[in-house]
């Protein structure tokens, strides 16, 4: 059963987001002074007050300090968002992506998990497979662990993996709870993030 948002009254999936008169002042003046703030996925996130911090902690970590090249690192998001089929955050970092400069083709190639396409190159591909594996079989083979360790170093495999793993746990916080795609406003904040 749906819930009703007080804040925008409509619909807005299963959980009832975090309401203004609910948050703390931190929360708050995000609310009112981010491109982030009022959107479904952190009002949603907020809701378990106790692990918001930490995540939004984690992704400013992953949007800022992680040693693996941002196109590269939106390359792992959308790969396991389509791996695993998360209609909101797909549609946040379709926007990341567009942002960035990705290609169509590479869309194109990524949705239909054509991950030897010619329109990546061989780190890519490595990093594509690499992927693949974490998301449908937790375990790497030797094969794809060896091929993306030719082209990355141990602290951006497990980064790689954190990268997978931190995107595997928001698309299955927000598909549970069936939120709205609200706004599109993802490439904002990496755009933002990338800048600083």
């Amino acid at each position: 059963m749906a819930v009703k948002d007080e804040v925008f009254d409509r619909k807005v999936g299963r959980v009832r987001l975090r309401q203004p008169e609910d948050m703390t002042p931190e929360e708050l003046d995000r609310y009112h002074n981010t491109p982030t703030g009022k959107m479904n996925l952190s009002r949603l996130f907020a809701v378990a007050e106790t692990m918001a911090p930490h995540l939004t902690a984690m992704n400013m970590a992953m949007a800022t300090q992680i040693t693996i090249p941002p196109m590269e690192r939106e390359l792992l998001c959308l790969a396991t968002l389509h791996l695993d089929g998360g209609s909101y955050e797909i549609a946040q970092h379709v926007e990341v992506a567009k942002m960035m400069g990705f290609p169509d083709e590479k869309f194109a190639a990524i949705a239909a998990e054509r991950y030897r396409d010619p329109v990546f190159d061989e780190r890519e591909r490595a990093l594509l497979a690499f992927a693949r594996q974490v998301v449908k079989t937790v375990r790497v083979d030797d094969f794809v662990f060896d091929a993306v360790a030719e082209f990355y170093d141990s602290r951006q495999i497990v980064e790689a993996v954190f990268v997978i793993a931190n995107y595997m746990m928001i698309l299955r916080i927000s598909e549970v709870a069936e939120i709205e795609i609200d706004s599109t406003v993802g490439a904002s904040f990496w755009k933002k993030d990338d800048e600083t």
